[in-house]
């Protein structure tokens, strides 16, 4: 199986993170870094009205992050994630450490998680979302295979 992500909040260290497992050479797609609402958009299909209400920072926007991969992509399984791991929180009120990871797979497997981590210095935030992402990204891996 491939897998590909999406990546805001974390701009590139997820795919960084899964490159670096043993394997990744044959298992890893690629990606995408949307940091800017505007690349979910042109990159992704996220819609403009999803990113506007209520934030880009929230669960339908990690869900069509997710389902923009597969669209987008030849991938079996999608990774997105997106959320506040800087210093502040975001120009709409987003508190650090609100972060939305969703995966998508072709056989219809479904996980999206909201983390509320806390205000912890950014490298804290950034290991919390990725560790978070990857356990997930595994879970929709064993329920994959056991279909």
């Amino acid at each position: 199986m491939t897998v590909a992500v999406a990546e805001s909040c974390s701009a590139g260290a997820l795919a960084s993170s899964l490159a670096k497992a043993e394997g990744a050479g044959d298992a890893l797609y690629g990606g995408f870094v949307t940091y800017l609402a505007t690349a979910k958009i042109d990159l992704l299909d996220v819609s403009a009205s999803e990113i506007e209400a209520p934030s880009a920072v929230s669960r339908p926007v990690a869900r069509a992050m997710a389902e923009g991969v597969l669209a987008n992509t030849t991938a079996d399984l999608a990774l997105a994630i997106t959320g506040v791991t800087g210093p502040v929180p975001d120009e709409r009120g987003n508190p650090r450490g609100r972060v939305f990871i969703a995966v998508a797979s072709r056989r219809s497997e479904r996980l999206e998680y909201h983390c509320e981590f806390g205000p912890f210095p950014p490298p804290v935030l950034l290991d919390a979302a990725l560790r978070t992402a990857i356990v997930l990204g595994r879970e929709a891996l064993r329920s994959h295979r056991a279909v």
